[in-house]
């Protein structure tokens, strides 16, 4: 055999795993006289790693090595985060053969110093210069730590009944995790004990798994006597049975090719995560950063751009046709039921991963493995590309332009995704999808719809002819749990002087409207204020399309319908308003006035029904009048300017106006009183408002809420309903400052360079 010194490394090294269900099967044996043979036949240096979580270091001892540890390497990394393998390489001793040594540490409590995240760093180094051998014992989370780097893996057991079914839960397990199973190949040791099972019972239990036996290895009774003796069977005598069909392996890790490896990528799986705390508390517990990270499940896979394969596409579309001829063979069927959608998404899950294993040499890691299967679950049983989308709640909105141009909102922000539809029948089919269930219809005679989700998201499609670039879908998000008074104010879209006013109008039975452009927030801010109408009182709200989620027991919820195929059978706005009049309300919720409704809402707001609360679509506290005006000339009554006048400056309390900023920001920007009239004006004035100063360098505003030093007409009112609100929270913050002797409000807000001059602490309204 060469010497270590001779040899030279010109590809990258091959990571073989050597592991079994259970200990004692004899692999740390056949991991080391394959090194040995590997690298005498193939004239490189091999390190064999001991993932061992109890630093047993045994192999050292046979090759007579005093080697370093991972854990005692590991202190190189932090100080010199690149060119790690120059580093290290030298540090560790070879033998005669070209083989090393890499124990985990010395003893349980040095391993447990280890962090996962710097091992990776080390084996991912030390590939560059070796061909690794990683001996694994049976704990899963090591296991799963170490399979993700595997070029092969070497499954060795022993011909026993409990190591084939151990096996067997095992390898389900890892397939469910999309763990490549065509890198394992199966070795069973010892084959020929007396009482073993025979091969063909053997082979019964991983042919469902798809696996043949690559090897039956003899007992050989010269291997323990080596473990004992400081020699190695290979390097004694080649000759015996035993050796000899280590050959069938060697030719097994030479068809092996080495693939490219994120050697800290498998750290996010959950499955890691929640196993290894066991072993590296220090790594995983705590307050630290990366424990933190590490205990967050990790978001549903997207896969960049560029780390698709060529043949991604076509491998998808063939396997859609053979997993839905699968699913008609086992009588699978797509539900709506949440239990059975997940069983389904379990049992093709398993249909996909049995299809990816007959595929031939099939050059997909287990990250893209992973993706591969989501993307084709949600093709088949949901909605595409927009599943993955949905399943994120901190996407607010998401917008389809075309098939391929597919945006989100996110913290107020638009941003394109790289994701896309494979044509725009397949956009069609996903709209057919979703508002199939609600029982709408979309075709060419109806090109357009309004629906809901079952999660309560609104959903908008238009396609041709109407929409000329291709099929256009919006999905507007909301929270499953309704955002509360305190958050909103820890967002900063309001101080808590506001929620005390504005809770106390709605208790005082105010009729409130919430104004507001696309986006604003108007829904949001309508359900948390309407959380505020006391338990006794009976309600009903009612929408366009269903969004709000009120936490009050006695409420009814009504809905609009459209038109059928026929153009008949359509149920308004208008009509529900009509008709809730006749149900004994003690308040009206309307989720959003559009047209003629709003002149039925005045007149239930005149007519013994305070209390009332509604949005509609206006930049501005004077512009919602306005357009309040002109949807009540809309009912087509052609009442006089006068009237309507009246009506609105009698029936309207409060106005909010809502304001979603540059940055994303949603604020309340007014807090207004109609007053009254002045002649065919209506008047009003401002209890508080949102003053914005300036925009930082981050494109953040700048700027500051304050109270307009007006007092309310009706506050006396809130004294006779026994509310305690006191004036002093309708103070201006500039008249503050001067009493204070501090800076004006506005540069206190320019000081702090973002967000608003007057942090508010949530506090519970009285």
């Amino acid at each position: 055999m060469a010497s270590p010194e001779t040899k030279t490394v010109s590809l990258p090294g091959r990571v073989a795993i050597f592991t079994g269900p259970k200990e004692g099967v004899g692999k740390s044996a056949i991991c080391l006289n394959l090194a040995l043979v590997w690298a005498g036949t193939q004239n490189r240096n091999v390190l064999i790693v001991s993932m061992d979580p109890l630093g047993r270091n045994d192999l050292s001892f046979q090759l007579r090595l005093n080697s370093p540890t991972l854990a005692q390497l590991s202190s190189l990394v932090a100080p010199n985060p690149s060119g790690l393998g120059k580093l290290l390489r030298g540090r560790i001793p070879m033998s005669q053969w070209g083989v090393g040594v890499l124990p985990l540490g010395n003893n349980r409590k040095e391993i447990m110093m280890i962090q996962p995240q710097i091992v990776a760093k080390v084996l991912g180094a030390l590939s560059e210069t070796y061909d690794i051998f990683i001996d694994v014992d049976p704990y899963f989370p090591m296991q799963i730590f170490s399979l993700d780097f595997a070029d092969l893996v070497y499954w060795v057991c022993l011909p026993q009944r409990s190591h084939c079914e151990a096996s067997y839960n095992i390898f389900s397990e890892l397939k469910a995790l999309h763990f490549p199973l065509e890198r394992f190949e199966v070795v069973i040791n010892q084959a020929n004990l007396p009482g073993s099972l025979a091969p063909q019972e053997i082979e019964k239990f991983f042919q469902t798994l798809q696996k043949k036996i690559l090897a039956y290895m003899p007992w050989e009774e010269l291997v323990p006597e080596c473990a004992n003796t400081q020699k190695i069977l290979v390097a004694e005598n080649m000759q015996n049975e035993w050796a000899k069909t280590l050959k069938v392996l060697l030719a097994r890790l030479g068809s092996a090719i080495p693939a490219a490896k994120s050697w800290e990528s498998n750290l996010e799986t959950n499955e890691f995560q929640q196993g290894s705390e066991l072993l590296w508390k220090s790594a995983l517990g705590g307050d630290s950063s990366e424990g933190a990270a590490a205990k967050k499940k990790p978001e549903p896979a997207r896969l960049p751009e560029g780390d698709v394969p060529p043949f991604w596409d076509e491998l998808k579309g063939k396997m859609h046709k053979l997993v839905v001829t699968a699913m008609e063979t086992e009588r699978i069927r797509i539900s709506e039921e949440t239990e059975q959608n997940e069983e389904n998404r379990t049992r093709v899950s398993a249909i996909i991963e049995s299809l990816l294993q007959r595929e031939p040499d099939l050059k997909l890691s287990r990250q893209q493995r992973e993706v591969f299967t989501t993307e084709l679950i949600d093709e088949i049983l949901g909605l595409g590309p927009l599943q993955s989308l949905l399943r994120d709640p901190g996407i607010n909105e998401i917008m389809v332009n075309a098939f391929n141009r597919i945006y989100i909102e996110r913290q107020g922000k638009l941003v394109l995704l790289p994701i896309r539809f494979r044509d725009d029948d397949q956009v069609v089919q996903v709209i057919k999808r979703i508002v199939a269930p609600v029982g709408r219809r979309i075709d060419e005679s109806v090109p357009l719809v309004d629906a809901r989700l079952k999660d309560g998201s609104r959903v908008n499609a238009i396609i041709a002819p109407l929409a000329v670039s291709g099929p256009t879908l919006t999905i507007r998000r909301f929270s499953a749990k309704p955002f509360t008074y305190k958050q909103l104010i820890g967002f900063g879209a309001c101080t808590p002087e506001m929620i005390e006013f504005v809770k106390n109008c709605v208790i005082l039975r105010k009729n409130v409207i919430i104004s507001g452009g696309t986006g604003t927030g108007k829904t949001t801010f309508l359900n948390m204020l309407s959380n505020f109408i006391p338990e006794d009182e009976r309600i009903i709200t009612v929408e366009d399309t269903a969004e709000l989620n009120l936490m009050q027991e006695h409420w009814v919820r009504l809905e609009s319908r459209p038109p059928n195929i026929e153009g008949k059978g359509e149920i308004a706005i208008r009509d529900l308003i009509k008709n809730c009049l006749r149900m004994r309300p003690d308040r009206i919720v309307v989720g959003e006035c559009r047209g003629g409704e709003a002149l039925d809402m005045l007149q239930a707001m005149n007519t013994g029904h305070e209390g009332s609360l509604a949005t509609l679509h206006a930049n501005s506290p004077n512009d919602a009048i306005s357009r309040l005006s002109a949807m009540c000339l809309m009912a087509g009554t052609e009442l006089p300017m006068s009237v309507l006048v009246d009506m609105i400056s009698s029936a309207v309390h409060v106005i909010i106006q809502l304001t979603r900023f540059s940055d994303g920001k949603r604020r309340v920007t007014y807090v207004t009183e109609v007053t009254g009239k002045e002649g065919l004006k209506i008047s009003m004035r401002d209890i508080y408002r949102y003053h914005q100063v300036s925009v930082n360098e981050k494109g953040q505003s700048i700027g500051y809420f304050s109270a307009c030093d007006y007092v309310p007409t009706f506050h006396d009112e809130f004294h006779f309903k026994g509310l305690n609100v006191p004036k002093s929270i309708f103070e201006s913050e500039e008249s503050k400052a001067k009493k204070q002797g501090l800076p004006s409000p506005e540069k206190q807000a320019l000081s702090l360079g973002g967000g608003t001059a007057n942090p508010a602490q949530p506090v519970k309204p009285k």
